[in-house]
């Protein structure tokens, strides 16, 4: 646990071992390893899931989710716009 920025996919269907872990990681920036507690220097987490937690024992880690944003999916027709917009140079604003 050495990342300063982290990508979690599916975050919300962990096991709860996995998500305790991450509550202390989030909550206290420190990880158990064995009988050993390391200092995580994580300053951002992004998480991503198909469903918001539908249980009352996610709460607490969706919680911690300060920024919130749905997003719908890309169409087939659109996926090559969205593409190109990554290799286009950006515009400074005047």
């Amino acid at each position: 646990p050495t990342a300063k920025v982290a990508f979690l996919d599916e975050v919300f269907k962990a096991n709860s071992a996995i998500l305790n872990t991450l509550l202390t990681i989030l909550n206290e920036r420190q990880f158990d390893n064995g009988l050993q507690r390391t200092i995580v220097p994580l300053v951002c987490l992004v998480g991503a899931s198909n469903e918001l937690p539908d249980s009352e024992e996610l709460d607490a880690l969706y919680d911690r989710f300060l920024f919130r944003r749905e997003v719908q999916p890309v169409s087939d027709d659109n996926i090559l716009d969205l593409l190109q917009l990554s290799s286009t140079p950006s515009q400074p604003s005047a």
